[in-house]
């Protein structure tokens, strides 16, 4: 009975352990995808901002 119990005990500290692994794991994942999801809109931004300024200057010097 004794051995029953110490098993159903390292069952559990083993099955919270691996909880936390998934919950870090999910963080992380999801912490990634928020970096790229900025890093593609911002990207998206300075791409359309250079567009911005590269047509009022090619404006400006056509019209110099």
């Amino acid at each position: 009975m004794h051995g029953l119990m110490s098993y159903r005990r390292f069952g559990r500290a083993r099955s919270l352990r691996s909880d936390r692994t998934l919950v870090r794991a999910r963080s992380l994942r999801s912490d990634r995808a928020e970096w790229a999801f900025g890093r593609y809109v911002a990207t998206e931004l300075w791409l359309e901002l250079g567009r911005y300024v590269a047509t009022k200057l090619s404006t400006r010097l056509v019209a110099a």
